[in-house]
C-alpha cells in the first residue's frame, strides 16, 4: 500500500503566501540575477529500505536491509546546476550518489533470486547507485522578496544490489534502472542576506509504486554570487511487481555551498 505523502504543501504554502499577496513585480532580489548556478551538498541520510527478489513464479523473502543484511548508514554527496534560459524559466539538473555495504550472519533461512541462504552463513551486501534529475521550471510569481514556481521533468534511479555468501559459493546481483516523470513546486524567500527555500516533487502509479522528494533549505548569502547552505531532505521510492519489491528511503540533514555567475 502506498503511504500517504506528508504535508510538504505546508512548507511551500509558507513560501508562496508572501509572494502571492504582493503585486507581481518582475524585479527579483539581486542574488537571483545569474545565468548559471552550481551547488555542492554533503548529506548524512538515515537509510530505510526493504528488498525482495523472486525467481520464476516464486516470490523471494522480504528483507530489511539493516536488520536482515547488516547494512549501515553512510554519508553521501550531491551536485546540482541551474541554467536560466529567460526571466522565470530555468533548466535544472542534479545527481546524488549512494554506496552502502553490510556484513552479517544470517539469523534465519532466506531466499533472494535463485539462491537460498542458510541461517548461520556469513552474508555480504552491497547497494550502490545514484539518481539523476532533469527538469524545466517556470517561476510564475516573481518579486523583490523571491519567487514561487512549478517544474516538470524526470528522475532516473540506478541501483545495483549484490548479496554474497562466499562459503556457500552463492552470489546474486539485482540491477535496476528506473525512469520516472516528476511534477513539483519550488519557492524561495529572501530577507536581507538570508533566504529560505522549499521544494516538493513526485509521481505515483497507484499500487505499483511512487517516487517523491521533499527539501527545505536555509542559506546565508555571503555575496550576490556565493552562499552557504543547510537543510533537510527526504527521498522515497517504492516499486513492485508480481514477485519483486523495493522500498528505498533516505532522510537526513545536509550542508553545502552555492555559486552563481
Amino acid at each position: 500500500m502506498i503511504r500517504p505523502v506528508p504535508a510538504p504543501g505546508a512548507v511551500l504554502l509558507l513560501l508562496a503566501l508572501p509572494a502571492l499577496g504582493m503585486a507581481q513585480v518582475q524585479e527579483l532580489p539581486s542574488q537571483e540575477n545569474y545565468h548559471l548556478r552550481a551547488e555542492y551538498w554533503k548529506w548524512w541520510p538515515n537509510l530505510s529500505s526493504q528488498i525482495q527478489k523472486g525467481f520464476s513464479t516464486t516470490p523471494g523473502t522480504l528483507l530489511d536491509v539493516k536488520n536482515d543484511l547488516g547494512v549501515t548508514d553512510q554519508s553521501t554527496w550531491e551536485v546540482r546546476g541551474a541554467l536560466k534560459l529567460s526571466p522565470g524559466f530555468k533548466l535544472r539538473g542534479d545527481y546524488t550518489s549512494f554506496n552502502y555495504t553490510g556484513n552479517t550472519t544470517a539469523a534465519a533461512n532466506f531466499s533472494f533470486g535463485q539462491n537460498l541462504y542458510r541461517a548461520g552463513s556469513t552474508v555480504n551486501t552491497s547497494l550502490k547507485g545514484g539518481y539523476y534529475t532533469g527538469a524545466l521550471e517556470w517561476d510564475f510569481v516573481k518579486s523583490r522578496q523571491g519567487f514561487f514556481g512549478a517544474f516538470i521533468g524526470a528522475k532516473y534511479l540506478t541501483v545495483d544490489a549484490v548479496i554474497v555468501a562466499s562459503a556457500q559459493g552463492q552470489r546474486d546481483l539485482e540491477s535496476a534502472s528506473i525512469p520516472a516523470p516528476i511534477l513539483g513546486l519550488a519557492g524561495r524567500i529572501y530577507q536581507g542576506h538570508f533566504s529560505l527555500e522549499g521544494e516538493f516533487s513526485g509521481f505515483t502509479i497507484g499500487d505499483r509504486g511512487h517516487l517523491w522528494e521533499l527539501e527545505v533549505t536555509a542559506r546565508l548569502h555571503l555575496s550576490d554570487h556565493l552562499a552557504v547552505s543547510g537543510g533537510y531532505r527526504r527521498f522515497s521510492v517504492e516499486g513492485r511487481n508480481s514477485r519483486d519489491y523495493v522500498n528505498f528511503e533516505m532522510t537526513g540533514w545536509l550542508i553545502g555551498g552555492e555559486l552563481s555567475i
